[in-house]
Parts: structure tokens; sequence; C-alpha cells
């Protein structure tokens, strides 16, 4: 059987605008000048998010700081993050045959709470930065928690899928979240899906 392990922002939630308008309002309040517009912020997700803040000379508080006024922001905008067309239902149907999980770097009760809001209550374990930064080790984890299955990690950015292979799991990359389809490409997904269908065509019969 399928682990499939599901990123969340990019994946199943269309959250960037909102995300990203907030990151960089965060970033401004704790003078993180850096971080100034669409270019910078995607770039962070060429690797993990947490690894590339400190590399640009954040201390762990004022990551922390911006994680923590990022929650409050998404908090408050629940209602206005959609997911993306398609993707309830390929869920649901993936449900059947697959085990899935979501690991994502944002907080496990905010993931929760919007999927169960929606009736979309079809994983195993949900892993939020709360936990582990490190997207690795959360895979790592839930390869330990389900072991003997096929393990699939499907993300939207290069980070994704960089610590998806490091995890030791199949890359999928998607194109309709963060990162263009040319700049996954650069990071050799094992697979790339260009809609929520074709994800569940290749898994229901995989």
């Amino acid at each position: 059987m399928n682990l499939l392990i599901f990123d969340y922002d990019g994946v199943i939630v269309d959250s960037l605008k909102i995300f990203m308008e907030n990151f960089i309002l965060a970033c401004k309040k704790e003078g993180v000048n850096e971080i100034a517009n669409k270019r910078d912020f995607l770039e962070l997700f060429e690797g993990n998010m947490y690894d590339s803040m400190a590399r640009k000379g954040m201390s762990r508080e004022k990551i922390l700081h911006i994680v923590y006024a990022m929650r409050d922001a998404i908090i408050k905008n629940q209602d206005n993050i959609n997911l993306f067309d398609g993707v309830a239902e390929a869920i649901k149907e993936l449900s059947v045959n697959n085990k899935l999980a979501v690991v994502t770097s944002n907080e496990t009760a905010i993931v929760k709470k919007f999927l169960k809001d929606r009736n979309i209550d079809y994983f195993e374990e949900i892993i939020g930065s709360d936990k582990e930064a490190s997207k690795v080790k959360k895979i790592k984890w839930l390869k330990e928690e389900f072991p003997g299955h096929d393990y699939y990690f499907i993300g939207d950015t290069v980070g994704d899928i960089i610590e998806g292979r490091m995890a030791g799991a199949k890359t999928v990359a998607v194109t309709w979240g963060w990162h263009s389809e040319s700049k996954l490409m650069e990071a050799s997904p094992d697979y790339i899906f260009r809609s929520p269908k074709e994800l569940r065509d290749a898994f229901i019969t995989r």
C-alpha cells in the first residue's frame, strides 16, 4: 500500500497571497528587509523555510516572532483561504486505497481545523512545524509509524522535493502551487502532475 504524504500550503490550499503578504509584513516589523517581495519570499522555499531564514542571519527568537505573527494572521484569514479546485475530490478518492498524511510548515492545529471544517477527514496523521521544523524528520517519523508502505511526498516547492528525497520518499511535484513547473523541474522530482485529476488518476491505478 502507498502512504501519500501531502504538503499543505500550495498543494491542498491556495494560500500563497495571504501567506506571503503576512510573512513579508511580519519580516518588516522585525526589521528583516531582505524579504521584501515575491521573489525573496519564494527563494526561502528552495530549501527548508526555517533553514533558509536562519541562513539569512535571523536569530531563533526573530524567526519565532515572524512565525507566530504568521500563525495569527493565518488564523484570522481562514475564511479567505480556499482549497484548490478538484483537490477535495482527489483526496477523498485516493483515501480508499491509499493511506494519507500531511507534513507541513504550517501549524498542526490550524491545518487539522481547516480540513475538519471542510469535511476532509481522510488523513492518518498531520504533522506541522510546531512538532518539528524539518520535513525530512517528519517524513521519517511517518515511515516508522507506517512501515512496509511505498512512500510518496507530494509538494509544490523545490524545498519539498529536496526534503522528500532526503527522507527516502519518492517525490511528486505539483504545478498548481507556489513554484513554477520550470523551477520544480530543476529539482528532478520522480513525478510531476499538472492537475489534481492527474494526481488522483496516477495513484488510483498505482
